[in-house]
């Protein structure tokens, strides 16, 4: 199932892709040449563009005309593209027909919509790829993949004849009631995936409301163009299929603001991120559909409100990367970064080179000389720009979790120095607790065949026989055990060995972090280090109580105590 669902949010990704692409090349959005709303007489001109086809023949602001009642130009004019010939009516009774002109669309408004699908598509596709065993995971990975896709400038998915481009229209609601109930899903599992109260009601309602949500789409859909009913029975039908939305959204943040208060110290921040990220992003959204509920149709002023959603695929991507919300901030690497920054130095010497080409006299001396400087300028600055911009991503991203990493290599050493065992399994579970978000943390030491827990945060860590499973690893190959497919007593997820002049002295039991995440590399390697001189540490400490115990029986024997 895990399978089919990824290869879902691919093939969706991929359409996605390529629809966005075919958009930005050719929007094909068509223009009547006026600006209307619908009424109960048919369609009332708003505005009409001067030297159109519309302008020629006399339509005015505040005309009142009607579209024919046939199922292509009913379709046709939800859905309008260049060349579409369309036959209205007037109110003495005469017919015209107009052919929609290439709408004047701004390149920036193109570009921006072009971005954020592409933008929803590629955090789509990288949430599905990393974290298809988590819950929340899933739910918005298939949120970001349906609004991805379904994401346009109004005119559906394809053109074509009235019945694919209503199937296009059809599809393109589908996919965005989907995508509400899948961020509804998100809310409710996100940070945890057993939700509580009325939440865990939220989500158990999702996948009828989604349903409900869909028939309704098709209904309203099949009623306004195949049987044609009339214009209050369709704004009935458009009123509640937008009260729908609104309540989807504003329960998928009612979701997400219960999960902040109820979220402890250490969630506060990355859950006020990923509130802050949905709220900013569907604000623009909610406002036009509040606005299409009370005035019938979509206001003017709000026509472009949505295109507040492009924070939630920036959003989400610092809040991932920089709180590593579902365990993906290692996608930045050095590699990624190489490719990147090589990418604009060639990119850098491809523009420097047109500009010597149209500014320097072609073929000229001074043209050959600079272009064979800038290319050694940029090829010897090559590694240092690399470093530095490396060193800013890594800091932006990663400075948290590496000053928490150093914290946990800064105490191995000075675990060295305590010389109280209590005192340094306490301190021990502690630092690893904080430091990585653990959880719970025990202390397992070797006491008489057996390995006791002698400090521990879990709420039940029993006694571990040295003949356990996990143990056996670690005595045979003396390295850190993963718990979750292994049959043992050991509590947690993961155990780190202490190991001892080749012996296993003990491990450090380490449950799952409290953000959900598994543990980075380098996380888990100073857990390791923390292991290894902790249990060197105790191990001293016995070593010195053994030979004053020694020492204090020899002077007793001796006659001296």
């Amino acid at each position: 199932m895990r399978l089919l669902w990824q290869a879902g949010i691919a093939a969706l990704v991929l359409l996605g892709l390529f629809w966005a692409i075919t958009s930005a090349i050719n929007p094909g959005i068509g223009d009547p040449g006026f600006n209307w709303h619908s009424t109960a007489g048919g369609l009332t001109i708003e505005s009409v563009d001067p030297g159109t086809q519309a302008a020629r023949e006399g339509l005015h602001a505040g005309q009142t005309i009607q579209v024919e009642p046939t199922f292509a130009e009913l379709v046709y004019l939800s859905s309008l593209r260049a060349g579409d010939k369309i036959t209205f009516g007037r109110e003495d009774g005469t017919r015209f027909t107009l052919t929609a002109q290439p709408a004047d669309v701004p390149l920036a408004l193109n570009l921006i919509v072009v971005m954020t699908r592409v933008s929803f598509l590629l955090v789509a596709a990288l949430v599905a790829w990393r974290r298809p065993e988590d819950p929340a995971a899933r739910a918005l990975a298939t949120f970001l993949a349906c609004f991805g896709a379904a994401i346009n400038l109004g005119t559906g998915l394809w053109g074509g004849p009235a019945g694919v481009r209503l199937a296009s229209l059809l599809v393109d609601s589908t996919l965005f009631i989907v995508g509400i109930g899948a961020v509804t899903l998100f809310a409710c599992r996100f940070p945890t995936s057993d939700p509580s109260g009325w939440r865990r009601a939220l989500e158990r309602s999702v996948l009828p409301l989604t349903a409900f949500g869909i028939t309704l789409s098709l209904a309203s859909g099949f009623l306004a163009y195949v049987f044609r009913i009339d214009y209050h029975t369709k704004r009935l039908f458009v009123s509640a299929h937008t009260l729908y939305y609104t309540l989807m959204l504003v329960a998928a943040l009612a979701a997400l603001v219960q999960a902040y208060r109820s979220a402890g110290a250490a969630s506060r921040i990355r859950m006020l991120w990923v509130l802050g990220t949905f709220a900013v992003g569907f604000s623009g959204l909610i406002a036009q559909l509040v606005g299409t509920v009370l005035a019938g149709s979509t206001p003017s002023g709000l026509a472009f409100a949505p295109i507040t959603v492009i924070a939630i695929p920036i959003g989400l991507s610092y809040v991932i990367l920089r709180h590593r919300v579902l365990d993906i901030g290692f996608v930045i690497n050095r590699a990624a970064v190489y490719t990147a920054v090589s990418l604009i130095i060639v990119g850098a010497f491809i523009v420097f080179e047109w500009l010597l080409t149209h500014v320097v006299e072609a073929g000229g001396t001074a043209s050959t000389a600079l272009q064979l400087g800038a290319a050694l300028a940029l090829g010897l600055s090559a590694r240092f720009i690399h470093t530095h911009v490396d060193r800013y991503i890594d800091d932006l991203f990663f400075r948290d979790r590496h000053l928490a990493e150093a914290a946990i290599r800064r105490f191995a050493h000075e675990a060295l120095l305590i010389t109280d065992a209590d005192d340094l399994a306490a301190k021990t579970v502690d630092v690893a607790q904080e430091k990585a978000r653990l959880s719970a943390v025990a202390y397992y030491i070797r006491q008489d065949g057996r390995y006791v827990p002698i400090h521990s945060t879990f709420q039940y860590a029993p006694d571990v026989s040295e003949n356990d499973y996990a143990v056996l690893d670690m005595r045979t190959w003396h390295q850190r055990i993963e718990l979750l497919d292994r049959r043992s007593q050991v509590p947690g997820e993961i155990a780190f060995p202490m190991i001892v002049r080749g012996n296993l002295a003990g491990f450090l039991a380490c449950g799952a972090k409290t953000t959900h995440e598994a543990l980075a590399p380098d996380e888990s390697d100073a857990l390791a280090l923390l292991a290894r001189d902790a249990g060197i540490s105790f191990d001293s400490l016995r070593v010195h109580a053994l030979e004053r115990e020694l020492e204090r029986l020899i002077r007793v024997t001796k006659g001296e105590l």
